[in-house]
Order: structure tokens, then C-alpha cells, then sequence
């Protein structure tokens, strides 16, 4: 196989591998389990696993690793195909280990008794734990290690007949109870679990544990590389246990582990989003303000955006947390790229535009990086509403917004001048009256006429309102590292930010009533929003996405 010129360090090790003749070929898996929503840190182990094989013309499996009928839910992986889709990947193929690999493993276990290399322990689950000793004391072996091989293949069996109560016997693999790293002193690889499997049904009442069952099902399907974060690094003298003794083929797959994607302020811990699922604090898991998958789909977050993020952080061993900004930044991006540009007033002020009488058409332009978005047509009427911002009593310095007394440059309209302000019975402006410049039309203008400032608008003939969401973070700034924070005794809610979504009106153009779930918009001058799912024909419901920009500054990737 063609090597590749390496950009971070398992294109190394895969080069070398290849070089050696240790490996073949690039076959990777992900391999899920079906016990809650992906997250943005799932994407950047999808991402790794698939480009990785893709630039070694290899490929990925995707592996439903559903071992624990417990907490797997069949809904979860139906939810997993459609996000890798939306991800834009497709995997050679769908693998349930449930159904490929149960028997094999099954086997492989009994051959594994008779060989003198597991036993089956009638200990409690509290008594093996006691007997595991620390990481400066070693374990006490079990009574029952050192039984007859016959004895133990016939519980074993019996367990698989159904004979034992869960947490009454397990099977243990025999290696050091004075090993140096307690994942080797006799790890328990199946236990009695009388549970209803999605997939299975009650064909099975033992199950294998996942550190058994990992390297099996990598070797089963022929996987050359595991790619795993560094949490299991610790647990790959168990992974090459098991393939050595249980395996025994040649091109055993290899496991090389990558720092975990963590960003600042953000909570992606499955048990956590539950809690906050459960107790109602968010919409659901694909709340916009989660950062799993769902919801970043629903806020209107890209795809590419994700994906360019997860390749510009790079792939090492070291842990960094990084910045939420990153990640905004390639959003943006992306979304600067392929959004509908709309005029969208978030703060309305009317305007009487005092010498103009009927409407006329201007021509917005969809999307100014696409030459290929064309137009649409928006109005310009005798009142129109601007945002309340781009009209001040007292301007500061430099502000090339509209004065009175001052013009201002409408979006594909034309040029107004303010004359005079109109206020309500409360004392608060109630409107404003302009007069418009003649001969000052957009892509017509032979005025001569300079003017500095450029504002958006909205006409009242061609405008509807519609609910804007808007989203703080949900987790406080101080809080950058949330786990660690809840491990040093802060609570969930004390970390949550208070009103982290609240709704507002805003007034439209007509246009965007045509708009479906999930378009994506740029509404000039004020950010990126997304059509959100609760939308209805008499309410659309726009989330906001992202603001139009911000000072981070994207750093060069590292190997």
C-alpha cells in the first residue's frame, strides 16, 4: 500500500505498521454504544476514524457495540445513522455486535476456560472489588481461580442456560492479581444480565463485559487500526491480552489512543445531559444549547463547520481544552458561505417616509459568495420599520447611522433623510419622518450623493413577525472546566446560566415564509439563525445560531 506524507502521529504509527508489513490496509471502526445522543466529542472520533481510512483508500465500519441490554435503546441507534449522514460520511457497513459477534465471543470464552486462561468467580460483586487491591498493593486472588477448567466451563454453560442469578457468578480471566495496572488483575469479561436486549430479545441472559468484548469484535471484523480516545489507554495491555490468547490470527488489529476533544464551558458528560434532559431544565436532548449532535443540527450549526473545526484542533496525546470560540469560528465560516441573506429588524422603529407614496421592488442579493444564490425581492413603501439602534438622538462619535437631520443609505433602496422625530402619549419615540432622495436607488443611483452608512429595513406592506430564540451558553463563563467543577463540590444548577433562552419578536420579510426546517439564514447586520422544528405556519420560530463575528484568531494546527 501507497504511504501517505503523515499529518499527525497515527499516520506515523499507520506508516510504520504499513512499512513493516504489521498491517495491510487502513480498516477502522466506530463503534457506538446505543446508550444516548452523540456530541460534538463523538464527532471528532467519527471524524478521525473515517478520514483516516479515506487518505489510505481504506474504510469504516460502524459498529453498534450493544453489550449492556441495560441502558441500549434501539431509538438511540437509529438516531446514530441519521447523524453520521448528516455528517456526511457513510460506512462500508452496519454492524450490530449483538448479532455478529455474540456466539463468537461466547466460544472464544469457553476456549478460554479449557485453556486455563479465565475461570468462573462466585464471589459477590463486593468481596472481588475488596480483593483488587490498590495501585500500590497488589490483589488477593479469588478462592475459586484456580477450580477446574471442566468446573468452571460447566457453570459457565449453566449461566448461559440461565441458572444463576444476575451478580451471583461471573467469568474472569486469569492473568496477575499483582499487576502493576489493576485493569490485569483478573478482569471480570461475563456476567448474568436477565435483560431484555433491543436486537436480541432474551436470547442471551450473560453478556459480555467491553473490555473482552472490544478487541474481539475489532479483530471479528477485520479492523487493522482501533482508534480510541486516551481513556483506554490504560485498558490496552487487556485489548493485546485478549487478542493473544483469545485471537491467535495473524494482523491482530493494533489500538493507538488520541486526546479527547474538550472545550471551555461546555458540558457534554452523557450522565449530566440526561440529568438535565429529565429534570426538564432543557428542551429536550436536541435542545440548541446542548452541544450533542441533534442539537447542533437543530441551531443550525453545519456539518462542514464541525468538521472543519475537529481537523483544525489537530490529533495528539496531550489534553488542551479549547476555546468555544473555535468552534464558532468555523461555523461562521462555513455558514458565511451558504446562508440566505434576509432583512430581518430585530428592534422595530417605524419610519413615514413623508414624499413617497406606493411601493417599488429592490433586489437583495441571497448570498454575495455564491454567484449561482440569485435574488429576491423585498419592497420599498412609504413605511418602513429599522431597527431602533440605527437611529440615535445623541450619536457618538463616528456613528454613520441615521440623525436627525442626517440621511442614511437604505439596503437596495434608496437614500433617506430624517426631518423630524414623532414621539407617543409616554414620552418614547413613536416614529420617525423621512423624506427620501430621488435618483438615489440602489444600482441606479446618478446623485452623486456620498453617504457613509448603510441600514437594513423592513416594509410594512411586505413584512410578518416571527419568534426569534436566543441563546446564552449554557453553563457559566467561570466555568470552564464543568466536570472538574462538579467533582470539587459545585452542583449542575449552580452552573447554569440563568435564562439562558429567552424568545423575542422580530418582523421579517414575506419571503421567509417560505422557509423550511433547518434553512439557514443570515440576517443582515445581526447574526446567523436557523428555522427551528416548533415552528408552525402561524409562528415560525428562528433560532439564533451565531453572531456575524468575533476576535478569535484560529491558531495553526499541531501534529
Amino acid at each position: 500500500m501507497k504511504l501517505i506524507e503523515p499529518t499527525n502521529f497515527i499516520e506515523e504509527e499507520i506508516n510504520k505498521d504499513l512499512a513493516s508489513g504489521k498491517a495491510k490496509e487502513v480498516i477502522t471502526r466506530f463503534p457506538p454504544e446505543p446508550s444516548g445522543y452523540w456530541h460534538i466529542g463523538h464527532c471528532k472520533a467519527i471524524t478521525i476514524d473515517f478520514e483516516t481510512a479515506k487518505k489510505y483508500g481504506g474504510y469504516t465500519y460502524l459498529r453498534m457495540d450493544d453489550t449492556n441490554p441495560a441502558k441500549e435503546d434501539g431509538d438511540f441507534a437509529n438516531s446514530y445513522l441519521a447523524d453520521l449522514a448528516w455528517l456526511g460520511y457513510k460506512p462500508k457497513k452496519l454492524i450490530y455486535a449483538s448479532e455478529a459477534y455474540f456466539d463468537g465471543m461466547y466460544e472464544i470464552a469457553e476456549q478460554l476456560i479449557k485453556n486455563g486462561d479465565a475461570y468462573v468467580d462466585e464471589q459477590s460483586a463486593e468481596e472481588i472489588s475488596a480483593t483488587r487491591g490498590t495501585l500500590t498493593t497488589p490483589g488477593k486472588e479469588s478462592p475459586y481461580r484456580n477450580r477446574p477448567w471442566q468446573e468452571s466451563l460447566q457453570i459457565f454453560r449453566d449461566m448461559k442456560a440461565g441458572k444463576y442469578a444476575d451478580g451471583s457468578v461471573v467469568l474472569r480471566a486469569k492473568i496477575d492479581m499483582a499487576h502493576p495496572n489493576i485493569n490485569m488483575r483478573d478482569p471480570i469479561i461475563y456476567r448474568v444480565l436477565h435483560a431484555h436486549h433491543y436486537r436480541t430479545g432474551d436470547k442471551w441472559c450473560i453478556y459480555p463485559m467491553y473490555d473482552y468484548a472490544h478487541p474481539l469484535e475489532d479483530a471479528m471484523e477485520g479492523v487493522t487500526f482501533s482508534l480510541c480516545d486516551m481513556s483506554f489507554e490504560d485498558h490496552r495491555p487487556l485489548y493485546n491480552w485478549v487478542l493473544e490468547k483469545g485471537w491467535k490470527k495473524p494482523y491482530p488489529p493494533r489500538q493507538i489512543e488520541f486526546a479527547k476533544l474538550n472545550l471551555e464551558n461546555v458540558l457534554l458528560g452523557k450522565r449530566h445531559l440526561k440529568q438535565l434532559v429529565n429534570d426538564k431544565k432543557v428542551m429536550g436532548w436536541d435542545d440548541p444549547r446542548f452541544l450533542t449532535i441533534v442539537g447542533m443540527k437543530r441551531r443550525g450549526y453545519t456539518a462542514q463547520g464541525i468538521k472543519d473545526f475537529i481537523k483544525s484542533a489537530g490529533v495528539t496525546k496531550a489534553d488542551s481544552v479549547i476555546p468555544l470560540s473555535a468552534l464558532d469560528y468555523h461555523i461562521r465560516n462555513d455558514l458565511n458561505q451558504i446562508a440566505t441573506r434576509a432583512m430581518v429588524v430585530l428592534d422595530p422603529l417605524k419610519v413615514l417616509i413623508t414624499n413617497y407614496e406606493g411601493e417599488e421592488e429592490v433586489l437583495i442579493d441571497n448570498n454575495p459568495n455564491d454567484e449561482t444564490a440569485g435574488q429576491h425581492k423585498a419592497l420599498f413603501s412609504k413605511e418602513i420599520y429599522i431597527e431602533k439602534e440605527d437611529f440615535s438622538l445623541n450619536p457618538p462619535p463616528k456613528y454613520n447611522r441615521l440623525v436627525v437631520g442626517g440621511i442614511v443609505r437604505l439596503k437596495g433602496a434608496y437614500i433617506i433623510k430624517c426631518n423630524k422625530v414623532v414621539y407617543g402619549k409616554n414620552g418614547e419615540i413613536d416614529h420617525l419622518e423621512c423624506e427620501y432622495v430621488p435618483n438615489t436607488k440602489s444600482g441606479n443611483d446618478t446623485s452623486g450623493i456620498k453617504c457613509k452608512g448603510t441600514i437594513h429595513f423592513v416594509s410594512a406592506n411586505n413584512c410578518f413577525e416571527i419568534t426569534i430564540r436566543n441563546f446564552k451558553n449554557l453553563i457559566k463563563d467561570e466555568y470552564i472546566d464543568p466536570i472538574k467543577a462538579m467533582s470539587e463540590g459545585v452542583t449542575l444548577d449552580e452552573m447554569l446560566t440563568p435564562n439562558s433562552m429567552t424568545e423575542s419578536k422580530a418582523l421579517a420579510e414575506n419571503f421567509l415564509k417560505k422557509a423550511k426546517i433547518e434553512d439557514k439564514f443570515q440576517f443582515m447586520r445581526k447574526g446567523y439563525y436557523c428555522v427551528d422544528k416548533d415552528s408552525t405556519k402561524d409562528n415560525m420560530i428562528f433560532n439564533y445560531t451565531i453572531s456575524l463575528k468575533d476576535g478569535f484568531k484560529m491558531p495553526k494546527p499541531t501534529k
